[in-house]
């Protein structure tokens, strides 16, 4: 199943995810959207990414260790395709979605590429986060503007 499809499936799974597991899950996915495991430098950007968005501030690195082992536990034992849908149903508001779109499209653009297969897990990802172009484009301005003035 491509990393496309699993946007489209409904949710089958049997977990609840808290809003912060669910974020760490879309950044996981994100990070493997170009069809490769997960590198060094991404899984290092995530753990960086999630520490500055405001709804992790107070975690200690042993609550992202024990967020890591249960995002991995579920991976394991979770398909891909219900994951990622109870992920995205798992976030409660505009901006618990915002976070995790800004997580995706930092992982993503980590690396310095973007293929069309992330283009396309991010186009996907924006669709299901009902996040609006225009919002979209302002949250990449945010995030990447900064970079092209410098």
């Amino acid at each position: 199943m491509s990393r496309s499809a699993l946007l489209k499936s409904r949710s089958q799974s049997s977990v609840t995810l808290e809003p912060e597991a669910a974020i760490a899950v879309i950044g996981l996915f994100a990070a493997s959207a170009d069809g490769e495991d997960i590198s060094i430098q991404e899984e290092y950007a995530l753990s960086e990414i999630l520490g500055s968005i405001s709804h992790f501030e107070d975690y200690t690195d042993e609550d992202f260790q024990e967020l890591t082992d249960q995002v991995e536990s579920y991976l394991d034992e979770e398909e891909p395709a219900d994951l990622i849908a109870q992920a995205i149903a798992s976030l409660p508001n505009q901006g618990y979605r915002e976070a995790a779109y800004i997580t995706a499209i930092l992982v993503v653009g980590i690396d310095g590429e973007v293929p069309e297969s992330e283009q396309d897990f991010i186009s996907e990802l924006q669709e299901a986060l009902n996040i609006s172009d225009e919002r979209a484009q302002e949250l990449i301005d945010e995030v990447f503007g900064e970079d092209d003035e410098e």
